[in-house]
């Protein structure tokens, strides 16, 4: 029997227990025994077959992104990349700046916690303000075509 309005509470995808969480990368619900990266079937495979490429694009030193939990309620993820440019960077040489995010999700009647790691390289530590070196890129390039579009106007208005 079900009654309208009241919704139970997600299992985990793994063990079919009550889930804790939600998996950022493979959005699957979790408990907290399978909430890490290598715990959990989609994300340990692919971290498996990509992990050739996940190195730091500074000393080329092998770097692998983690996720944990330590609560029903309380989820960490430190992807390993640079929040600006979005290379991988180790956690011992090359993060200029560590900054940690906290993210509360509601879920139904509960709510999470995501403790997020954001981590800047050198190039990007200064201009992580205007979002890194893709952010100044991007700026860049919007001030080059109104500066045409301007240019352009201007000329054929003569």
């Amino acid at each position: 029997m079900s009654y309208p309005g009241v919704r139970a509470i997600p299992s985990c995808a793994e063990c079919k227990l009550e889930a804790g969480g939600q998996c950022r990368t493979c959005h699957r619900y979790l408990c907290v025994d399978h909430f890490g990266y290598q715990d959990h079937h989609p994300c340990r495979e692919h971290l498996a077959t990509h992990a050739q490429g996940r190195v730091c694009y500074v000393c080329g030193a092998p770097v692998t992104p983690r996720q944990w939990s330590t609560s029903a309620f309380s989820h960490y993820s430190d992807s390993c990349t640079c929040a600006g440019c979005h290379r991988f960077i180790c956690a011992e040489h090359h993060t200029s700046l560590l900054d940690e995010q906290t993210e509360l999700v509601r879920d139904r009647l509960r709510s999470h916690r995501y403790h997020i790691t954001q981590r800047y390289c050198r190039v990007c530590a200064p201009l992580r303000h205007i979002g890194g070196l893709l952010g100044a890129a991007r700026g860049a390039s919007v001030v080059l075509a109104v500066g045409t579009g301007v240019a352009l106007f201007l000329l054929h208005v003569r």
